[in-house]
């Protein structure tokens, strides 16, 4: 006798009749399940062409990011390159404006590393948008 994976109450889909249905009974020999559907509708399938049905993922919702604020007090510099990079600046991260704490690294060319207040840190992109309090 075969073991199937199959077991009664279980929903399966039949690829022959493309349909859903709940297993009634698993035939001991023969490879064979019978099913309903939800309309009470009965069928008898083999188990080659049935496959467990697993439930459907939910969709990623993301909670809806506030709206992109420019820091009070400060002026938007383009085109700012890693050696230009301040303690101070506030650049773009994951969505906001972050606060720089510390840069790591050399000044020129990839390798700077901007940690910012909330302990988070990213490489420095070859040009950013920086965020700066004007100096007088």
């Amino acid at each position: 006798m075969r073991t199937t994976g199959f077991k009664s109450g279980q929903r399966v889909f039949d690829k022959g009749r493309e349909e859903h249905g709940e297993v009634v009974k698993v035939y001991p020999y023969g490879g064979l399940l019978r099913l309903v559907n939800r309309n009470g509708f009965e069928w008898v399938a083999a188990q080659e062409q049935c496959t467990i049905a697993t439930r459907p993922r939910a969709p990623i919702t993301l909670a809806t990011p506030e709206p992109f604020v420019v820091p009070p007090g400060t002026v938007p510099h383009e085109n700012t390159p890693p050696s230009d990079l301040r303690i101070g600046d506030y650049v773009l991260f994951q969505g906001r404006a972050a606060l720089i704490r510390d840069l790591i690294g050399k000044g020129f060319g990839p390798g700077k590393t901007m940690v910012f207040d909330n302990g988070k840190a990213r490489p420095a992109k070859p040009l950013e948008r920086v965020y700066r309090v004007p100096s007088r």
